[in-house]
């Protein structure tokens, strides 16, 4: 994949302050659309983030924010290898998660109660929750994050999508 010069935005987010230990080198972006090839669930160990609350690096996460240039949101995948916790609790200032589990199973601890999680399970969490996550199983448990700023939601896709009237065309392969 090539990767496509950004336009500059003054409503680019913040730099995170997370530092990620491996870059997402397949990028391509257009006008209105960015793209990444993070690979597969079983490469995600290549990435990690240095938390520099608990001076810790935490393997198998990444976060989406800077590589697709996310404006209204921020997406990361993360694994917890086999029978291991996160190691910290933690809760946000404004910001609501969905976690959704799509391989493994564990538990998912949400202000001291804890609730079972397997692929399927998605649970969201509001900003004030304290949560932590544990891999019960003997294999990676896999995992995507999707958090936004609580109440901001004005319009979902039934009410914010717009059909557009053209014919859909594919290249032929």
């Amino acid at each position: 994949m090539s990767t496509a010069a950004n336009p500059s935005t003054n409503d680019k987010p913040r730099p995170s302050n997370f530092p990620q230990l491996a870059d997402v080198h397949e990028r391509l972006t257009g006008a209105n659309f960015s793209l990444a090839q993070v690979g597969a669930a079983d490469d995600l160990h290549r990435y990690g983030v240095r938390h520099p609350a608990i001076g810790a690096t935490i393997r198998g996460k990444v976060f989406l924010k800077e590589v697709l240039d996310l404006t209204a949101m921020e997406i990361s995948f993360g694994l917890i290898p086999p029978q291991t916790s996160i190691p910290f609790y933690h809760k946000h200032k404004q910001n609501e998660e969905v976690y959704l589990f799509l391989r493994g199973e564990g538990q998912f601890q949400v202000d001291g109660q804890t609730m079972p999680v397997r692929e399927g399970t998605v649970v969201r969490v509001a900003p004030d929750g304290v949560r932590c996550a544990r891999n019960t199983s003997d294999q990676d448990m896999f995992y995507v994050v999707i958090q936004a700023k609580s109440g901001s939601l004005e319009q979902w896709t039934g009410s914010d999508g717009v059909g557009v009237k053209d014919e859909v065309k594919w290249p032929a392969h």
